[in-house]
């Protein structure tokens, strides 16, 4: 005679000719995407060995062990789940005594969240891109140039050991009705081949000047042109110029450096 016996809303019992399993805790269990462990506990009587293993299979975790009565237990160790989609495991609990009888509980393994990107057109060096500011001014900038290895003007305006002066030439137009004021040597930033991002630096060279110490105002229709330098490193490139108004947290135009 085979009957269920309700234990509790978690747990559930079989009685299979005097061998009994209680499941303890929810049948389906939940892991991150990162991985981690999960335990997998049953109360059993009248049992001689416990089985466990799983679908598909967990690395080390499968294994035979004696058992009576009383408490069994067993972890298993779920990897990083790399894929976008979800995955699902079965744990499966085999106890023998005079009969054999079998659980299972079900793992569901979260995927990996696809990052959300935004594509910034990148333009050749020569291009003119527009950007606004936070009251929707537009202004047009046009990189020029980008001159490698820039020269400092004098002994005091000198890059630092193992490094080089590199100029962003660019002009600036404001194509609105409203004055547009910012700070170039904030609005600048050179991406090198290292992937780093390279700040601006105040030194002075001699091809261009860097506006008013970075500083420009444009009333409408007014034009500016000028130049912001970087320290990069000798054995690195520019790949990228990035320009925004803001700080960085408005439009962002870029333009590649063709080597």
């Amino acid at each position: 005679m085979k009957r269920r016996i309700v234990v509790s809303v978690a747990s559930v019992a079989f009685c299979l000719g005097g061998l009994v399993v209680t499941q303890a805790g929810a049948a389906t269990r939940t892991v991150s995407a990162s991985g981690g462990s999960v335990s997998f506990t049953a109360s059993v009587r009248n049992a001689k060995t416990c089985g466990w293993s799983s679908s598909p299979e967990i690395a080390g975790f499968a294994k035979t062990v004696k058992c009576k009565t009383g408490t069994v237990s067993r972890s298993a160790r779920f990897t990083a789940n790399t894929s976008t989609t979800a995955k699902s495991y079965a744990v499966i609990l085999i106890v023998r005594g005079k009969t054999a009888t079998v659980d299972h509980w079900k793992v569901t393994q979260a995927g990996e969240t696809s990052p959300t990107t935004t594509t910034v057109p990148v333009y050749a060096i020569g291009a003119t891109q527009q950007v606004q500011d936070m009251n929707k001014n537009t202004l047009a900038v046009t990189i020029a140039q980008l001159i490698d290895p820039a020269t400092g003007t004098d002994e005091f305006n000198q890059p630092n050991a193992g490094y080089r002066f590199v100029a962003v030439d660019m002009g600036l137009s404001n194509q609105s009705t409203g004055t547009i004021s910012d700070d170039a040597n904030v609005d600048v930033d050179v991406i090198g081949t290292d992937n780093q991002a390279y700040p601006a630096d105040f030194d002075s060279v001699a091809e261009c000047t860097n506006f008013s110490y970075g500083e420009f105002t444009l009333l409408p229709g007014g034009t500016e042109s000028g130049c912001v330098v970087f320290q990069l490193p000798s054995g690195v490139n520019a790949k990228l110029v990035q320009f925004s108004l803001g700080y960085g947290y408005l439009d962002v135009a870029q333009w590649t450096v063709t080597p």
